[in-house]
């Protein structure tokens, strides 16, 4: 995937970080030419996902919903990459749920 990841923590505090990629010149199944990407983490788990972030990154200062928002964006999305960011999910027993499908 290119780097056009978008992170939002919408209305009931889930959490997504979703990206869509341009296939180029291959078809799918269904005829389309992007795919979509992306994981959930559900709000009861973004404190557990505040305190990751603390300790991974201890001079940021996390103290609302657009700063975890920031720093996932900043730092996974734009700089590493969310499949590092999953295996953090998965090292600390955060759980989310992974999805692909067609755009």
């Amino acid at each position: 995937m290119k780097n056009n990841w978008q992170v939002e923590i919408n209305q009931e505090g889930n959490l997504f970080i979703s990206g869509e990629e341009n296939l180029g010149n291959v078809v799918n199944l269904f005829g389309v030419q992007k795919a979509e990407a992306g994981i959930c983490i559900y709000a009861h788990y973004l404190r557990s996902v505040r305190i990751l972030l603390n300790k991974l990154f201890p001079t940021a200062t996390i103290k609302s919903l657009d700063a975890i928002e920031e720093i996932i964006k900043q730092e996974f999305c734009d700089a590493r990459s969310v499949s590092t960011f999953k295996r953090y999910l998965e090292n600390a027993e955060i759980p989310y749920r992974s999805y692909s499908n067609v755009a």
